[in-house]
């Protein structure tokens, strides 16, 4: 590989000069040895450093991904997203995982900037009231204030630029639909207590149920994975309280909710019908009915908002999101009694 001594060498100027034109210095150079030294830089095959680019322009081309859980395939296919808008740009992508612990976002925010990444895209919600959320958002203030492009793809609590899908909006549709089959007895198993985006699902659903002059029933849960889904219908079984559609916060609840009905003895939809938000791979397996929300879309919104070279881009608006009926549900009219009923 050809290096930038050789470079001015060849187009007879020092190397500080040739290093000038090659990272895009303002200094004054006039236009001849401007040309002599791209010429020469392409005779010889020199790429400039990156590392020597992102110090002058105090920018890289990375784009930070902060994750709340890289097992959970709604995340996944953000960071597809993001990723395959960022190489149209040249970038790359550097994905972090959080574990939902603001303590690790934090850390890992603070390690992104010090590889001078172009932006950082927060992919995951607040949980309210969990340790290092207020230490977070002052560090995430402060970096904001100072130049760094920050992306929020869901509900946060700090300074930054939001791109965020109506998460209310999408479960108050998505219940008015399990209503529009006929269903009155329609539960709603939430995901993780105080974690922001699923407060917001729910308070979409109660609106709906109020609105339909119906009662709401919210079966809390321990997280977000098909376990927790699991978990939750397991405990409305035992309590004699098996409802006849179930609104499920994500699509991975919503398969661990369609586990726990095919292994014990329940059909769906003529028991009981399933439903989900996410959209994801994982639950078109199923043919499972979900809210689709945009998320590759949503992600490559927030990359091309990073790599467009202005200090204050245009914010995109988010996508909008779609029903996407399934298998899993039927009109209630259609049902069977369950197992016992």
């Amino acid at each position: 590989m050809a290096t930038l001594r050789e470079v001015a060498e060849l187009a007879a100027v020092s190397v500080a000069t040739a290093s000038r034109v090659l990272n895009g210095s303002d200094h004054p150079v006039s236009r001849d040895v401007r040309e002599s030294v791209r010429t020469a830089a392409e005779t010889l095959g020199y790429t400039p450093s990156a590392a020597a680019q992102a110090l002058k322009q105090q920018r890289s081309k990375i784009i930070g991904v902060i994750a709340s859980d890289i097992l959970d395939p709604y995340f996944a296919e953000l960071t597809r997203g993001i990723e395959i808008e960022a190489a149209k740009y040249g970038f790359v992508t550097i994905l972090a995982n959080a574990n939902r612990d603001p303590e690790q976002e934090r850390m890992k925010f603070r390690v992104l900037r010090e590889h001078q990444a172009s932006g950082i895209v927060f992919c995951g919600s607040d949980i309210e009231g969990a340790p290092g959320t207020a230490q977070l958002a002052r560090e995430v203030n402060l970096a904001v204030r100072s130049g760094t492009k920050v992306v929020a793809l869901a509900p946060r609590g700090f300074d930054s630029t939001k791109i965020i899908i109506d998460n209310d909006a999408a479960s108050y549709e998505l219940t008015r639909y399990m209503l529009s089959l006929g269903h009155r007895s329609i539960a709603f198993i939430g995901g993780m207590p105080g974690l922001t985006a699923v407060e917001q699902r729910t308070v979409g659903y109660r609106r709906a149920m109020y609105e339909a002059h119906a009662l709401p029933h919210v079966v809390g849960g321990t997280g977000m994975r098909q376990e927790s889904g699991r978990d939750a219908m397991a405990r409305l079984v035992a309590a004699g309280q098996l409802p006849k559609a179930i609104v499920c916060a994500n699509d991975e609840i919503a398969v661990g909710v369609l586990a726990y009905l095919w292994t014990n003895g329940y059909k769906t939809p003529n028991d009981v019908s399933v439903a989900g938000i996410g959209g994801t791979r994982g639950g078109a397996v199923f043919g499972l009915t979900t809210m689709t929300l945009p998320l590759v879309e949503l992600g490559g919104l927030a990359a091309g908002y990073i790599a467009n070279a202005s200090d204050s881009p245009p914010v995109p608006d988010p996508p909008r999101f779609e029903l996407s009926p399934g298998v899993t549900t039927a009109k209630a009219t259609s049902l069977t009694a369950a197992p016992g009923g």
